[in-house]
């Protein structure tokens, strides 16, 4: 019997987590470090801050079907549906509450970290690239919107993603090239219609540079067409009026809050230092983009510049033809061609430490000031949630029902959610045991559209209430930015807006309603 021999061969030998570290490129171990972290700043304290005005819309929106939703955004809002729709199936997934309706905007601009590396890198190199995503990663601004039940962040994370894809095409423009160019500027545009400012130019931009490329020429058309078709619905959407309070500001004022918060955000603890540091670090980067960035660099830059540049030169336009709603959050498409032109600055080998130190200063700024807007309350958005607890819960069936004053407020948002069944007091006014009146202790910012005084006019609690019927129960509560003085009947008393007018000299006719909180 002859005994046949196998030979096997040798199986591999498992890799080394050092043999994996070094097969992993060290500047995509350090993109995912950076995504990490800007997942741990807009993920932290996600919750912490209760829904405000604007954001209260949309957790309203998201409450109806599908079809009542779409009927009431032209009315109730002045963006495209886009974000609305995927806001519905999120919050069935995730939940309608805060941190739940919040996590859409935080997830968007954690993935516009690594689309702010994918274009920096492909416009210059990679270095520059991880310096991008470190300044989109620790940005207050982006951090800011990246909690908000908004659209904002998703417009960042579209417009960044499409800012890569005209890259792409610009070099190259083969179909697939233009076509993944064309559907996320498509959902830009439907996500916001100040899209336009980084979209038009890069469209205008590819035009001048393939003119003669058929691609080209259809890409360019398909951009239009999405465009045209969201006219009638932006129409109807101006006609409600609801942008009508920006145009009355200043233009120069909001024009100078613009640099300002593209550094340090809509709010920051020592913020004319922070400022100070930010600045400086810019003047360097521009310096050393003139300095020391080779030819080719420069060129990426240039390009940047040049959109962001188009970018504002369309807005201004736009003010000239008679559509100012120029506010920092409607122009934060521009932040990053911007943001990745500095990068270029810094991020060029030939600066050295020096530059990747300026860079690591920038990132330390934005931390600095996202850190301290998330452990600050006078920093932070109005937090109703807080003064809906102080209130209370429904009074029990068969009571009278609770009146509520918010001086100086006329709107049911964002209390309301918190306190269901809130109704406006008409005519001839309802009966009620308890009136609340609520004042408001944040300090007026000029032309504030957020943080802690946004949508907000400060008051002060009057020291008597007379209204017949009624007397003071207990000291003042304060409640964040909120004081609530609780007056309470022995008996039932029927109460109007006008008679409550009458009876405080903090309060007018024309710029507060009384509401009703019913019996359960």
């Amino acid at each position: 019997m002859g005994v046949t021999t196998v030979a096997r061969e040798p199986r591999a030998r498992p890799a080394s987590l050092k043999e994996l570290a070094r097969a992993v490129p060290f500047s995509l171990a350090i993109l995912a470090s950076l995504t990490a972290a800007a997942a741990l700043l807009r993920f932290w304290r996600l919750g912490h801050q209760g829904f405000w005005f604007d954001e209260a819309n949309t957790a309203l929106l998201v409450h109806f079907s599908p079809g009542k939703m779409i009927g009431l955004i032209p009315q109730s809002e002045s963006t495209p549906p886009l974000y609305y729709c995927l806001a519905w199936v999120w919050a069935r997934i995730f939940g309608r509450d805060e941190v739940g309706l919040r996590s859409l905007s935080a997830l968007a601009g954690v993935l516009t970290v690594p689309a702010a590396y994918a274009a920096g890198a492909k416009l210059a190199s990679a270095r520059i690239g991880i310096v991008a995503a470190a300044l989109t990663a620790f940005n207050p601004l982006l951090i800011w919107y990246s909690q908000e039940a908004r659209s904002y962040a998703l417009l960042v994370l579209w417009s960044a993603l499409a800012l890569v894809a005209f890259a792409y095409a610009r070099e190259r423009p083969t179909p697939r090239r233009l076509a993944a160019w064309v559907l996320l500027s498509a959902l830009a545009l439907a996500t916001h219609y100040y899209a336009t400012l980084a979209i038009v130019p890069e469209a205008i931009w590819l035009l001048a540079t393939h003119r003669r490329r058929r691609g080209v020429q259809l890409a360019f058309g398909a951009i239009a067409l999405c465009g045209v078709a969201l006219i009638p619905l932006a129409i109807s959407q101006h006609r409600t009026g609801r942008s009508s309070w920006i145009a009355p500001i200043p233009l120069s004022q909001r024009l100078g809050q613009i640099p300002r918060q593209f550094l340090i955000g809509t709010g920051a603890p020592a913020a004319t230092a922070l400022l100070l540091l930010g600045a400086a670090a810019i003047a360097l980067a521009l310096a050393l983009l003139c300095l020391r960035a080779t030819l080719a660099e420069r060129r990426a830059a240039a390009l940047l510049g040049g959109l962001a540049a188009a970018g504002i030169a369309l807005e201004l336009a736009l003010i000239a033809a008679g559509t100012d709603d120029l506010i920092t959050r409607n122009v934060i498409t521009l932040w990053l061609p911007l943001g990745c032109m500095v990068s270029v600055g810094l991020g060029t080998r030939r600066a050295g430490i020096l530059g990747l130190s300026y860079a690591a200063a920038l990132c330390a700024v934005g931390l600095v000031a996202a850190i301290g807007v998330a452990v600050d309350r006078k920093l932070e958005r109005p937090d109703w949630r807080p003064l809906a607890a102080a209130i209370g819960p429904r009074p029990p069936a068969g009571a009278a029902g609770r009146a509520i004053l918010v001086q100086h407020y006329r709107t049911l948002l964002p209390l309301s959610l918190y306190l269901p069944g809130l109704r406006f007091i008409r005519g001839p006014g309802a009966l009620v045991g308890e009136l609340d009146v609520v004042a408001i202790s944040s300090p007026q910012q000029n032309a504030c559209w957020w943080g802690a005084a946004c949508n907000l006019i400060p008051s002060e609690l009057p020291r008597s209430v007379p209204i017949a019927g009624f007397r003071i129960v207990g000291p003042p509560q304060h409640i964040h930015q909120f004081s609530l003085l609780r007056l309470r009947a022995r008996s039932p008393v029927r109460l109007t807006p006008r008679a409550v007018s009458a009876a405080l000299t903090t309060t007018t006719l024309r710029r507060d309603e009384l509401l009703l909180e019913p019996p359960a």
